[in-house]
């Protein structure tokens, strides 16, 4: 989990905007929010790729 926060925050830039994104459905998780998966090993991994899917996207 600290690991996810960590990349969250630099991808985003400040905390407060990676919990909007965590708590704000997606349409790359089927319209769900990110932080319904926190909740397993699996889920935690979904959200780290689609970090950096979101990463790797800003830098193209």
């Amino acid at each position: 989990m600290k690991e996810l926060l960590e990349k969250g925050i630099e991808i985003f830039g400040s905390k407060a905007d990676f919990i909007n994104w965590i708590e704000t459905e997606n349409a790359d998780l089927g319209n769900i929010t990110p932080d319904s998966l926190l909740d397993s090993t699996q889920g935690s991994s979904i959200i780290y790729d689609l970090l950096m899917k979101i990463e790797q996207s800003r830098k193209a």
